[in-house]
């Protein structure tokens, strides 16, 4: 009767050394895999977002919705000279492309906010012309731009539009990845 008993304290003995060992191991992936999403948590920002889906577009990608000849608006942001453009903007009448490219400077010279409205002032115009030259890249540039002034709401549903849409041009850079950890910024 001793010898059953010992050899059943002693499988009882291995069976809880195991699940000892077994909790232990489970405790130690569980805390690894949370410092992990802790670590994504506070490394996110909105401008490395913004940098990771930001695309300096080409005046040769647009459509062209102006005169064939380039204008003085379109040389000084093909030289990169946001400045200009954003002067330039001030003191002429814009065609809808003029008015994007004065919108990418902002953004380029880190003014958001009135990128914005010179996104918004573009949709207006492609919507009140019903035309769909410009609408893609105004609606994805517009999202990257509340993005970085920190309207996520905004941003999230501009991406989720864009991400269901089929036809669009830029769905695949608004992975559902990337739209989730712009919905953690929210929570920062």
């Amino acid at each position: 009767m001793n010898d059953f008993k010992n050899i059943r304290d002693k499988r009882v003995n291995r069976i809880i050394r195991i699940s000892r060992y077994s909790i232990a191991v489970a405790a130690i992936f569980i805390l690894i895999l949370v410092g992990y999403w802790l670590y994504i948590f506070y490394m996110l920002s909105p401008n490395k977002l913004f940098s990771e889906n930001f695309i300096d577009i080409e005046l040769s990608s647009l459509p062209d919705t102006a005169a064939p000849l380039e204008s003085n608006f379109e040389k000084a942001y093909r030289g990169k000279n946001y400045n200009e453009v954003i002067r330039l903007n001030a003191i002429s009448v814009l065609s809808a492309k003029e008015i994007f490219l004065s919108g990418l400077a902002y953004l380029q010279t880190d003014d958001p906010a009135k990128a914005i409205y010179s996104f918004q002032m573009v949709l207006v115009d492609v919507n009140k012309e019903r035309s769909s030259d410009l609408k893609d890249e105004t609606e994805y540039y517009l999202a990257l731009a509340y993005l970085k002034n920190r309207d996520f709401d905004q941003a999230i549903e501009i991406m989720n539009k864009i991400h269901d849409n089929p036809g669009h041009l830029y769905r695949e850079k608004f992975s559902p990845s990337f739209i989730r950890r712009v919905k953690m910024l929210k929570w920062r």
